[in-house]
């Protein structure tokens, strides 16, 4: 599953433009640059652009209080760019330029998948790390050796999903649910988490009434609906994007199901809430950060954030993201005392990164670059606000059920 944020947030991008987050150009020489080319336009601009103003939170944090010792003290210099959220073309050009023009040592990004698998090949070709805040399997599995990616496998996270909804579900009630529906739009993705979902649900011993799907891009979700409401299922796992998503719930909601729904990566974006409001009540899904989590460093980068973004919602994972992955670098250069590629590589290969603020607290990459203490938590819209809600260790709020 690809965990789509989409949402345009021209809002967002002059929030990251107040903290900082710099444009394309050339770095001093005594400079360390970490290059961010990430989607800050399209339908994944809201993820991209607070992933880069939490880096620049990180580096600026990591700057004052000596910059990078092992370097002589020197600082970080954030360049950002825009790949858009669908042009890998232009993912990879920014990315070449931002090493070849920029002299970046690391590169942080790129968001939207498609947009991470052009960039990580300019960095594989220069031998420049790359500190990856996406989802999708394939980024892992091309036997590239500078990609580091901290996110969960996305054909993972429906799993994670339906694992934490039965545990927080009997935990809460007392019983696990009697059944759930699988109810997921038609595109790609969902075409396999249709067919893939059903069996972690047997492995559960969760019956499934159904796992269909619906025709994306809905002007009435009267009909999509049908099958919930003759089937009446305890527990819902949708698969839909934003607009459709706000439809099918307001559309339930509005008859007086109040079903609990586990969606698959459109649940936190700004319009989501927005729209419904406190109809967002009981409307779950998987982070991998969240803003209200009780960890170091947390509160100061959600504050940070919210001083200059006042109107925003904090849920967003990729400012969690950005943050950790700032912090990450930061101790990969000071342990690899070098601006080298190759030495940064090794140093982010070879350490476990500690005091971070994620469900983990630590990040290990293996030996394929996929951090092996990736995990997810779920999380609720409670009255607009997204709550931490499971696994027990780490719930900042009782869930709605």
């Amino acid at each position: 599953m690809a965990l789509t944020r989409r949402q345009t947030i021209a809002g967002l991008a002059a929030g990251a433009a107040i903290l900082g987050a710099p444009r394309i150009g050339r770095s001093a020489e005594t400079d360390i640059v970490i290059g961010a080319p990430n989607s800050l336009t399209g339908g994944l601009a809201e993820g991209g652009s607070r992933f880069v103003a939490a880096l620049q939170i990180a580096i600026d944090q990591i700057n004052a209080k000596g910059g990078i010792k092992s370097l002589g003290g020197a600082n970080l210099k954030l360049v950002a760019a825009d790949t858009t959220s669908e042009n890998p073309a232009q993912a990879a050009s920014v990315t070449r330029r931002m090493i070849d023009q920029d002299k970046a040592v690391v590169i942080a990004g790129s968001t939207a998948s498609a947009m991470t698998l052009a960039v990580q090949i300019e960095c594989e070709k220069s031998s420049v790390p790359l500190v990856t805040n996406s989802y999708a399997d394939p980024i892992v599995k091309r036997g590239l050796k500078y990609t580091f990616k901290f996110m969960p496998q996305g054909s993972a996270v429906w799993n994670m999903a339906m694992d934490g909804m039965v545990e927080m579900y009997k935990a809460a009630t007392g019983a696990p649910p009697k059944n759930c529906a699988i109810f997921q739009s038609n595109d790609a993705v969902g075409l396999v988490v249709q067919k893939l979902l059903p069996l972690e649900a047997q492995r559960l011993g969760l019956p499934v009434l159904f796992s269909t799907g619906y025709q994306m891009g809905l002007s009435d979700a009267s009909v999509a609906i049908a099958p919930i409401m003759a089937q009446k299922p305890d527990v819902i796992f949708l698969g839909a994007f934003t607009n459709d998503l706000i439809l099918i719930i307001q559309a339930l909601r509005g008859l007086g199901i109040k079903t609990p729904i586990v969606n698959g990566g459109t649940f936190y974006g700004e319009a989501v809430v927005n729209a419904l409001g406190d109809q967002a009540d009981q409307l779950f899904g998987v982070e991998t950060w969240n803003s209200d989590l009780d960890l170091p460093g947390n509160k100061a980068l959600v504050d940070i954030y919210m001083k200059a973004n006042p109107k925003a919602h904090p849920g967003n994972e990729q400012l969690g993201v950005g943050f950790t992955s700032g912090l990450i670098i930061g101790q990969a250069l000071e342990k690899a005392a070098s601006r080298d590629g190759a030495k940064i590589r090794d140093a982010l290969a070879n350490t476990e990164f500690t005091d971070l603020p994620v469900p983990a607290g630590k990040v290990k990459y293996g030996p394929d670059g996929l951090n092996i203490y990736n995990m997810g938590i779920l999380v609720e819209w409670q009255s607009s606000v997204l709550r931490t809600v499971w696994p027990k260790d780490l719930q900042m709020a009782k869930p709605l059920i």
